[in-house]
């Protein structure tokens, strides 16, 4: 790995984020994002959301606290705050919605957020994201925030 490489922060990730739940979380109080990755954030990083299949950012959040727990225990835990009805849960946990097969991991990530905000102006992103999200760098997130803003 380059020494440039190295000294990238990573400040946060950008996850997708299907349309129908856009409303859920930037529309109720709902908290709680729910997402199965292997992506290491910390708490106060910036997560990005981006609409799968239209290429929009939409809106960010800050971390406020991180777990990975086994979805049962995550549900039964959180939820009353979780961005997904009980089905919607429950389909996401069991079934990916990219390849319709069975989930092979066994902890779901928990992310408990703060500042939940939705972009004035939507930002069609210029970074590709995987279904697993994609990290951040300050840079980039500075770039997504001077784009939406009217």
């Amino acid at each position: 790995m380059s020494r440039e490489r190295r000294r990238i922060k990573i400040i946060g990730a950008v996850f997708p984020l299907l349309r129908e739940h856009v409303s859920s979380l930037f529309g109720r109080d709902r908290d709680v994002f729910v997402k199965f990755t292997l992506l290491n954030l910390k708490k106060g990083y910036t997560i990005v959301f981006y609409v799968s299949g239209e290429k929009l950012l939409i809106g960010e959040a800050k971390v406020k606290h991180i777990e990975r727990l086994d979805p049962d225990i995550a549900w039964s835990r959180y939820k009353d705050r979780v961005f997904l009805n009980k089905e919607e849960y429950g389909q996401y946990v069991r079934i990916s919605p990219i390849n319709n097969e069975e989930r092979k991991m066994s902890k779901v990530t928990i992310f408990e957020l703060e500042n939940v905000m939705k972009y004035k102006k939507p930002v069609k992103s210029m970074y590709p994201v995987t279904p697993s999200g994609r990290y951040l760098t300050k840079k980039m997130i500075h770039k997504i925030r001077s784009l939406s803003v009217p």
